[in-house]
Order: structure tokens, then sequence, then C-alpha cells
């Protein structure tokens, strides 16, 4: 058995979505939730033991999962298209996505911090 980390190192499997409707009736809340989330990001990379000590609480997974999970390498929020192109691949192979789709037709770095 694998993990996603063990087949694409550095990868977290998770991801945020906003409709278009939500974006342009709420963009400055868009921009504050991803501050905060960089901000997150920032705070897990510079405490990182004590941050994973967090985890079970609010996830509900044991502490010594916790403590041996994947973090994200890209505290800026921006995922390099390689990384998106290998995780599209993984999608593809088990038949969760048709076809391969072009990064910068489903991303919106727009609405980050820079």
């Amino acid at each position: 058995m694998t993990s996603f980390n063990d087949a694409i190192p550095g990868y977290v499997f998770s991801g945020l979505f906003f409709t278009e409707k939500y974006l342009k009736k709420s963009p400055e809340k868009v921009r504050a939730f991803l501050k905060g989330l960089i901000k997150a990001f920032e705070y897990i990379q510079a405490n990182e033991e004590k941050a994973r000590k967090w985890l079970p609480k609010y996830t509900g997974v044991e502490l010594e999962v916790a403590m041996k999970s994947a973090l994200r390498e890209y505290s800026n929020g921006r995922e390099p298209e390689e990384s998106l192109y290998r995780q599209q691949a993984i999608m593809m192979k088990i038949g969760y996505l048709p076809e391969k789709v072009p990064v910068e037709k489903i991303t919106d770095y727009s609405f980050l911090p820079e």
C-alpha cells in the first residue's frame, strides 16, 4: 500500500472551490479567507510539531498518524503546474477524470495575496 505522498512527494490531498457566483458576490471574503489560510500554512511550517498536535482535535485522526502526515510544501497557496498535472494523471488512471485539462482553465490564483 502506498500513500499519495509516496506516489507524489509533497502532495496533500485537498483543495478549495468557490462558485463563480460566490466569487462575484463576495470577493473580499474569499481574499480574507485565503489570506488566513496562507497564514495558517506559514504557522504550520514554522511550528510543525505544535501544529500537528492540534490535528486530532480538529480532524479526528490519531496523534500517531498526525505526526507522520505529509504537510503542504507550498505555503503561498499556489500549487506548481507539474504537481497539478501529476494529480490529473492519477485521476485519469483511476477513472475520475476522462481526459487531461489545461491547468490554467481550472486554477485561478488571482484572489491570493501577492
